[in-house]
């Protein structure tokens, strides 16, 4: 017995030097989002299913092999979406469904490596394609040739499945409510020196990555650095937070004002061809969305390529999102009810500067609605009203976009409005789609995430080589990718550095209490 204790105790001494760095009621709020996404609360099951994830991520990323001729066709399929050549992708699919045309591809986790290909039973999947197991995946593109009044369209739609886990719908919702309560409430014990633990050190950090961050930012970004060292050191090399929250402690909600722009300089040591690319878009992009329902606006977003700049605001009461209305927060607004279609409306506005020519792209909606039940959730967009479009500029800063209209045989304006025309009255008239849905294995075995989305697009010449032009700019060449799976997989590991850590912690404290268990008795 007394060698038990003994045992017990010298374990957890041994881990204190990392483990007990930071009050572990820090750690325990930093890391309660986490253990209720993938443990429904219980920080055991949580790590082993966190670190099955870490492994599955690892070997996706590092040992995917592709069977050869799904290789050929996924190189095949990018490239002809490069050019947006949709008359040679529908060519190029292998198989004939009727009026369709389809290429299907599932992928699954064997021993060490995660292989791709287009038999599901090869590979471990379910003959019928459908998710056996956490990590297995499975892939459908499908299209169909319409002829339209402005040539030919081709009606797209594809269709993902992925086995997430043994994840519950119930902890999904938990662990998005814990997330906000942190982010703008932070950790109180954080606050408070324990004896021999000094939390200075991560307030020190916080404020070398943004010396002009307020004192209540500091406050909050601090103990979830001291939580997750790994992956906030690494987003440090990217760049900075620039604002976080507002507090009025007279108000029983908070403002969410979370802004981070990423720093070329700081950025350029670690991740050189990425900031090059990122660079290179200069004015490509501003866009900004609203997200609505009848309560009021619940939450706005906004991107600059420019400034690279991305931003986040909304007003959070008990880890939950509360609509604005008027000016005011409504508290007492109802709350988002199960088994019950809730509608949204998103407000999206747009610029666009590719070559000096500046398109506006203003008054896009899209319709949303969200059904949530106990066993999952489905999500599905619309967008079908054809929004307001306005170009201007000077193409190549020396030729008015009034000079281009008189050698094309139409007008930008017109070029643009008819493609997006076709594809927001496409589609039999349902527009451009986008789903995503959550379900529970009524089994007890793995979780489904599925994404869904259909389109009409219209091909043309004028239509290809804008989109070229687009994707000239936004498509990664290959330094770009390699460093983009460079940083993929560190942003893993770094993860994977910090579960340890989380682990240590766990381990520590259950050595500490069958410690004193032991010595009870």
């Amino acid at each position: 017995m007394k060698m038990n204790v003994i045992s017990a105790l010298l374990a957890a001494a041994s881990l204190s030097g990392s483990a007990w760095a930071v009050p572990p009621e820090v750690l325990d709020r930093g890391w309660a989002a986490s253990v209720e996404l993938a443990g429904e609360g219980d920080p055991d099951v949580a790590i082993i299913r966190m670190r099955e994830m870490a492994d599955l991520n690892r070997t996706v990323l590092r040992r995917m092999e592709f069977h050869q001729q799904t290789q050929n066709f996924v190189d095949q399929m990018w490239e002809n979406l490069e050019s947006f050549n949709l008359s040679d992708f529908y060519e190029m699919l292998p198989e004939q469904q009727g009026q369709w045309r389809a290429l299907r591809v599932y992928g699954a986790r064997q021993g060490d490596r995660y292989q791709v290909g287009p038999d599901p039973t090869a590979i471990g999947v379910r003959p019928d394609g459908l998710p056996r197991t956490l990590g297995d995946v499975s892939v459908q593109v499908q299209a169909k040739k319409i002829d339209g009044s402005f040539g030919d369209h081709y009606l797209m739609r594809g269709n993902m499945q992925m086995g997430v886990g043994e994840m519950r719908w119930p902890s999904v919702q938990d662990a998005a409510v814990e997330t906000f309560r942190v982010v703008v409430d932070g950790a109180p014990a954080f606050q408070i020196e324990k004896s021999g633990v000094s939390t200075q050190q991560y307030r020190d950090k916080v404020i070398k990555m943004n010396p002009d961050l307020g004192s209540e930012d500091i406050d909050i970004i601090a103990p979830l650095w001291a939580s997750f060292p790994a992956m906030w050191e690494l987003l440090s090399h990217l760049g900075s937070i620039d604002d976080l929250v507002y507090h009025d402690l007279n108000k029983p909600y908070r403002q969410l004002k979370a802004s981070f722009t990423i720093n070329p300089e700081r950025m350029k040591a670690f991740y050189p061809h990425i900031v090059g690319h990122l660079q290179n878009m200069d004015r490509l992009f501003r866009g900004s969305l609203r997200l609505e329902d009848e309560r009021g606006e619940l939450f706005s977003a906004e991107l600059d390529s420019r400034t690279l700049r991305g931003t986040f605001q909304a007003f959070i009461a008990d880890g939950r999102i509360v609509p604005i209305k008027g000016g005011k927060v409504m508290l007492d607004a109802p709350p988002i009810e199960d088994d019950k279609p809730w509608n949204f409306t998103a407000h999206m506005d747009s610029t666009m500067t590719i070559l000096g020519v500046v398109t506006h792209i203003n008054n896009a909606k899209a319709r949303v609605q969200f059904l949530s039940t106990k066993e999952g959730a489905k999500l599905v967009g619309q967008m079908s009203d054809v929004p307001d479009i306005r170009v201007q500029g000077n193409a190549l800063g020396i030729m008015p976009t009034s000079m281009i209209d008189v050698v094309l045989p139409k007008d930008i304006d017109e070029i643009i409005e008819e493609f997006i025309a076709v594809a927001c009255k496409g589609n039999e008239g349902k527009g451009i789609l986008v789903g995503a849905q959550f379900d529970e294995s009524p089994s007890g075995g793995t979780s489904t995430i599925t994404f869904k989305t259909a389109f009409e697009g219209l091909d043309n010449f004028f239509v290809r080589i804008g989109m070229g032009i687009v994707n000239d700019r936004v498509l990664p060449d290959e330094r770009v990718s390699s460093e983009l799976e460079r940083l993929i997989f560190e942003t893993q590991e770094a993860f994977a550095s910090d579960l340890k850590g989380f682990e240590a912690i766990a381990s520590a404290r259950k050595h500490k209490n069958l410690a004193a268990n032991d010595v009870k008795q």
